[in-house]
């Protein structure tokens, strides 16, 4: 079974980002793929490279990541969202004329569209608040 996850909640007051990571580990344990994870409203404050946890706290980054490399999930932002929320890549970086980045590499950005094609393409998708 094939499944999109949707993450729009941020890491701080919400469970998206533990409960979505965890659901993912569970998806992929079970033999079931994922095509994506989308971040969606403050779910893209998840991909901000800047952001520090506390040592005793969630590092949602960090097993977003770890999610990533392990099992080649693609994480991706959504556009709109993320310009919004002050989370931008290189080429946004030059498009609105702002001095630096923090959407982490391993993230790509792009629309509404590509969520919708993964949605189309998987058997169940699953979001997180």
């Amino acid at each position: 079974m094939q499944f999109n996850i949707i993450i729009s909640g941020g890491p701080d007051g919400s469970q998206a980002a533990y409960s979505g990571n965890e659901f993912a580990k569970a998806v992929i344990a079970a033999g079931h793929t994922i095509n994506q994870v989308f971040f969606y409203q403050n779910g893209v404050t998840q991909a901000n490279e800047l952001v520090v946890p506390m040592a005793d706290e969630y590092n949602a980054l960090e097993q977003w990541l770890a999610l990533a490399d392990n099992h080649a999930v693609p994480l991706v932002v959504c556009v709109s969202a993320s310009e919004r929320r002050g989370i931008i890549d290189d080429s946004q970086m030059q498009e609105f004329q702002k001095t630096a980045t923090n959407l982490h590499p391993q993230f790509t950005v792009a629309g509404l569209g590509v969520m919708l094609e993964a949605s189309l393409q998987s058997d169940r998708t699953v979001t997180f608040k």
